[in-house]
């Protein structure tokens, strides 16, 4: 099989998610005895340095800091690299075009759950970055003829809040879940068939019961798709 490379670290929680997400799935989806595992290489960035520079809209530094990352991982034997990280896809076109490794999105991994399931209209969780900018929204809407809504006034400033004071310093309140509650209801009520969980630490925090209607986690479509590309043609 092809060997999986992540690019972890932003933030370390989700670099978690990621691995046990990815040995679970190869073992249901292989139906192995539990012994066999994926071939995976991560390497972790200084989440610090990606913030300052994405704070200061300087994606072009997130970009050259990841596609460092990217080098690493094909000098260790990956086949192919994932981000473990929503945002910093906003540097995708920068990282593609300096990496010598081929870039799984976690965009069109994501994408392919909600045209799979049926679904038009999505309502999507992300950081500020994520829900304003276009890398997410507008790949939807372009390339899969999807309608996006996004959090918005009070629920906006709850999410990305909490996301950067709390989630990715692996802080997890019943409060903050209550505050992620009221965005999808607000979501929903304003015409969301599913929920997308645009952050890689969103899932630990929220689960299938807070929302009336399904929730796709970014973070477990990544991974599987992750697994499906790593056994393809084997």
């Amino acid at each position: 099989m092809k060997t999986i490379g992540i690019v972890g670290g932003i933030a370390w929680p989700s670099s978690l998610v990621y691995y046990k997400a990815i040995n679970e799935y190869f073992k249901d989806h292989t139906q192995s005895n539990g012994l066999h595992t994926p071939n995976l290489i991560l390497a972790q960035t200084d989440f610090a340095l990606i913030e300052e520079a994405q704070s200061k809209g300087n994606w072009d530094e997130v970009g050259r800091l990841l596609a460092g990352e990217a080098a690493k991982l094909k000098a260790a034997g990956a086949d192919f690299f994932l981000l473990a990280c929503n945002t910093v896809h906003t540097a995708d076109e920068y990282i593609i075009k300096n990496s010598e490794l081929p870039m799984l999105h976690i965009v069109d991994a994501t994408a392919d759950k909600v045209v799979q399931r049926g679904y038009k209209t999505v309502g999507l969780l992300g950081s500020r970055y994520t829900m304003t900018g276009t890398y997410f929204v507008g790949r939807l809407r372009k390339k899969y003829n999807l309608k996006v809504l996004v959090a918005e006034g009070v629920h906006e400033n709850n999410v990305h809040n909490a996301l950067y004071q709390e989630l990715a310093k692996n802080m997890f309140l019943p409060e903050t879940r209550a505050k992620f509650k009221a965005a999808m209801e607000d979501l929903i009520v304003r015409g969301a068939e599913v929920i997308v969980l645009g952050c890689t630490e969103f899932g630990i925090l929220v689960k299938q019961e807070d929302s009336t209607v399904p929730i796709i986690d970014t973070s477990y479509a990544h991974a599987e798709a992750a697994v499906n590309l790593a056994l393809a043609n084997n």
